[in-house]
């Protein structure tokens, strides 16, 4: 068989006249998609079913072509019709393989499926972002893929519209028995970020505010910078910071002159809490842990919780995700903030006990400053066991907590 050339002068061929069809389901048009596509494609000469192959026969694009294969493999025609390609892309395939002289047995079926699920899309759902957010919703591994793509969108665009982005950002909190009180509990906490990066020269200065100056008359719990020299764990230069006090708080302001993919930088910081936290519940207080909502688009957010193994012992984690835009940050605890919930497939790891699978991608050192933590806490890595909640492209604005359900005092 041989290959006519595909270029923009081939013209679409007439056909009879279409009659009027009604929406087809999801699954009807995933079955038909998938049954009619693959004969297509198969039908090409000296076909490999692979991409680099029919892309060059076709002169279609190679992610398109290898999206196409991947999705029409899948047994599920929900995961074929949220994974392909949209009508138009298809069409264009399609059309390129009846150029190439594929008979129209093979093509009319192809091109009837795309039209329906061309009007799939535009009469039940509006938009293929739609389509595939109602799909997702029973479809836990398609929900999962959809979650992701849609977070690394609002993570690009965030990253863009700030000006700035960073690769982790670690919230460490070491919780440790008081000398104080038998109920009480210090805490240590080691947060900030590393790959930090400005994105464009109109930035405007970042503010990150950590701690309470050291001379600074708040409550008793009011946390306490450590002057700790975490540099030699850093991957990157050590951010450029201008720090000043303002109503009882460390504030550390980010506005390096130098931009570039080489102007990486790294920014952690220590704050202590004696007696910060407690073994018991209080009236109104059921829940203790630590709540993270970073500063700036993160690549991965990382928030380990790293307990004595006298501290809440026998009592699982529950992970609240709330949205912050519009209230600020959420107590877990208010029933007003209920609404804000987000439902998420995210969860809490047991990392197990000690520290050996504490680490993490991009920031290698990371073990070594959780033992140097240990260290000064007085304790043996030992004798703590680690809970992580670990999120690839964290939605800047969402607030992610880690709650302990405590016991009411006996």
């Amino acid at each position: 068989m041989s290959l006519k050339p595909v270029t923009g002068q081939n013209q679409k061929k007439k056909r009879p006249c279409e009659v009027s069809v009604v929406v087809e389901s999801p699954h009807r048009v995933g079955v038909a998609l998938r049954s009619t596509l693959k004969p297509v494609l198969k039908e090409l000469p000296s076909c490999s079913m692979r991409p680099t192959d029919i892309s060059r026969l076709l002169d279609v694009s190679r992610v398109m072509v290898g999206r196409v294969l991947s999705s029409i493999a899948k047994e599920d025609p929900i995961e074929t019709l949220m994974s392909i390609p949209g009508p138009e892309t298809l069409r264009q395939i399609v059309r390129a393989a009846e150029s190439a002289e594929i008979p129209e047995r093979y093509v009319d079926p192809a091109i009837q499926a795309i039209d329906q699920f061309d009007r799939l899309i535009r009469e039940q759902y509006g938009t293929r972002g739609a389509m595939n957010a109602a799909l997702s919703a029973d479809h836990e591994d398609g929900r999962e893929r959809f979650e992701q793509s849609s977070r690394y969108q609002a993570f690009k665009g965030m990253s863009q519209i700030l000006g700035v982005q960073s690769k982790v950002w670690i919230t460490c909190m070491m919780m440790t028995p008081s000398d104080d009180s038998g109920g009480a509990v210090d805490v240590t906490t080691i947060h900030g970020t590393t790959g930090l990066r400005r994105l464009r020269s109109d930035t405007p200065p970042l503010h990150f505010i950590y701690g309470t100056p050291a001379n600074y008359s708040g409550s008793r719990q009011s946390p306490q910078r450590m002057e700790l020299d975490l540099t030699p764990f850093f991957t990157n230069t050590p951010a450029p910071l201008e720090v000043h006090e303002s109503n009882g708080q460390i504030i550390n302001t980010f506005n390096p002159d130098v931009i570039g993919k080489d102007a990486v930088y790294d920014m952690f910081a220590g704050v202590r809490v004696p007696s910060g936290s407690h073994r018991y519940a209080a009236p109104g207080r059921q829940y203790r842990g630590t709540i993270v909502l970073p500063d700036v688009p993160v690549t991965m957010l990382v928030s380990d919780v790293i307990l004595h193994k006298d501290i809440f012992e026998g009592i699982t984690p529950k992970l609240f995700v709330h949205n912050t835009m519009g209230k600020g940050g959420a107590d877990i605890e208010d029933p007003n903030r209920k609404t804000d919930l987000i439902e998420t497939s995210d969860s809490i790891d047991d990392l197990g006990d000690g520290v050996e699978n504490i680490g993490i991608p991009d920031f290698p050192k990371y073990p070594q400053m959780i033992e140097y933590l240990c260290s000064l806490t007085g304790y043996q890595c030992e004798e703590f066991r680690v809970h992580r909640l670990m999120i690839q492209y964290p939605v800047y604005g969402f607030q992610y907590a880690i709650g302990y359900k405590v016991p009411s005092p006996s």
